[in-house]
C-alpha cells in the first residue's frame, strides 16, 4: 500500500478526461505536503514510472501530466488510458450523452443528495469555464469588430491592414 493511493482513487473516480489541480489540491487529496522537490524540479512530474512513487500513482490510474505550471504551482492531468487492470478493475466506458441529456444530468447531480458529488461538479465546472482554451494570442486579442467600437477605448485608431503584419 502506497501513500499516495488515495490520490490513485481520486483519479479513477474522475469522469473527465482532463483534471487540472494546483499543488495545495493535491496536498488535501493526499492528507500531507508534497515534497519539496515537487514544487522545486519540473522533472518530479515527469511522466518516466521510475521517476517516484507518486509518478506511479497517477500512471496507474491511466493519467499522464501536462501543463506543469511551476511558478503558479498547477498542473493537468490527462486520461490517456485504461487504468491498469492489476491494480483496479475496469470498466467499459459509457457512450457520451448528448447535450440535454448531459445538462439533465448536471442538473440533477447539483439538485441531488450526495452534497460531496455536487460540490465535485461545481468545482470541475468552475475550473472548466474560468480557463478558457486558447491556442494563440488571437483567441485572447483578436477582434471583428468594426473600429468605431474602439472609440474613446484606445488613444489610436488601429492601423489599416493591421492583420496583415509580418511577425
Amino acid at each position: 500500500m502506497s501513500k499516495y493511493d488515495s490520490f490513485t482513487a481520486y483519479l479513477r473516480e474522475q469522469p473527465y478526461r482532463e483534471v487540472r489541480l494546483g499543488f495545495g489540491d493535491l496536498e488535501k487529496i493526499l492528507g500531507f505536503k508534497l515534497p519539496s522537490s515537487a514544487s522545486q524540479h519540473r522533472a518530479w512530474w515527469s511522466n518516466n514510472g521510475s521517476n517516484n512513487v507518486m509518478t506511479k500513482a497517477w500512471l496507474s490510474a491511466g493519467f499522464r501530466t501536462r501543463d506543469v505550471d511551476m511558478e503558479n504551482e498547477r498542473l493537468t492531468f490527462e486520461r490517456v488510458a485504461a487504468p491498469d487492470p492489476e491494480t483496479a478493475p475496469v470498466e467499459p466506458s459509457p457512450q457520451p450523452p448528448d447535450d440535454l441529456t448531459l445538462v439533465q444530468r448536471i442538473v440533477e447531480v447539483l439538485r441531488g443528495e450526495d452534497e460531496l458529488q455536487a460540490r465535485r461538479l461545481r468545482r470541475a465546472i468552475i475550473a472548466a469555464l474560468a480557463t478558457p482554451k486558447t491556442e494563440s494570442v488571437l483567441d485572447i486579442f483578436a477582434s471583428d469588430l468594426p473600429d468605431d467600437a474602439f472609440d474613446g477605448v484606445f488613444p489610436q485608431r488601429r492601423e489599416k491592414g493591421w492583420r496583415e503584419i509580418d511577425l
